[in-house]
Order: structure tokens, then sequence, then C-alpha cells
């Protein structure tokens, strides 16, 4: 994969948002925790997920779905109120699967089990930025396609690039591991 993000066209004007400042080094007040005065601020990361879709379908030989159908494993604690299922033509690649829901926020599915929420948590104590939670999304969506994603069932998963490194493990028992392959690129028409 190149030196930058294969996906820096999606961003729709995220990167250049201005953010709030966070809690000026001080702890966030306890009555942070459990309240958001603000889940709309989050509402860009929708026109970011459906510039990412695009972007994907332009530049990778995939399968498109717009309306796939959703397990409960996928939607469990969020409502989906849109979705979009890339599907690699290489059947050793893994697919990735973009649901927007209606907090606003997104889902991404990465492969057969990992699940992916964005923001994490959302909480004003949180206070999770949107350019972060877009960078954190393009760094997991980069190494699914360019090949560096492994998982297992039971709730692990390992994403690598040049840039990055990222792995975790869920409550398990874990399943047999399962490394997949690079998205293969769309051929020039």
């Amino acid at each position: 994969m190149a030196s930058e993000p294969p996906l820096r066209g999606a961003a729709s004007g995220i990167d250049d948002l201005v953010e709030r400042p966070r809690w000026g080094g001080r702890p966030p007040p306890d009555e942070a925790y459990s309240r958001v005065s603000d889940a709309e601020r989050y509402r860009p990361l929708h026109a970011f997920a459906l510039a990412l879709a695009d972007d994907l379908e332009t530049e990778f030989d995939v399968e498109r779905d717009d309306e796939p159908t959703l397990g409960p494993e996928f939607t469990d604690g969020v409502e989906v109120v849109r979705a979009i299922r890339l599907r690699p033509r290489a059947t050793e690649a893994a697919p990735i699967t973009i649901g927007l829901t209606g907090f606003p926020g997104l889902v991404i599915g990465c492969g057969e089990f990992t699940r992916l929420p964005a923001p994490n948590c959302g909480c004003d104590a949180c206070d999770e930025h949107v350019a972060e939670t877009v960078a954190s999304i393009r760094e997991h969506v980069d190494a699914v396609v360019s090949g560096g994603f492994a998982e297992a069932s039971g709730g692990w998963a390992a994403f690598r690039t040049a840039r990055f490194r990222g792995e975790g493990g869920g409550p398990g028992p874990l399943g047999e591991r399962r490394a997949w392959e690079a998205w293969p690129r769309r051929l020039p028409r």
C-alpha cells in the first residue's frame, strides 16, 4: 500500500472540522460520563462513510450491496439506519460492512467477526473528536484492504499497516485465527 491512506479523498471536509476543546487537562465531572449533550456533532461521520464506500468501490474490485442482510452480532446495541457491504471479488479478502447508526455514528464490520463502533462511546466525558475517529477508521480500513488484517471468533482482531498496529482480544474462547488477503485493485477501463 502507498505511504498515504488510499482513501484520503473520502474526507468530505472532515479533516477541516474545528473541534471543541477537551477538559483542559482536568478530569471530566462525574455527570459527563452519563451525558451526551451533542450527539449531532458525529453526523459528519455519515457523509464520510458514504464517501469512503464510494472510494473503496472505485479503487478496488468489489461487489457492492446497498441493502445487506445484517445479523444481530452487527446490530447489537445500535440502530443501523443504512448499511453498505463491500465484498472483494477475491474470496480470501475480508469484506467490509459500513453501518450508519441513528446515534448518529458508525459501526464498521470487517471480515466475519470484527465490529468497530465509531465513536467508541460518544459521552461528554470521552469527548471523542470526529477527526480522530475518522483517522482511526481510515487506519483500520487501510489494514483490511492492504492485507494487514486477521481475526478469530471470540473477538480477537489484529490490524497492521506500515504506520499502524493494533491488536485486541475479546472475551473468548478464541477460535482459529484467519489472516485475510489484500483487496484486488480495480483494473483500468
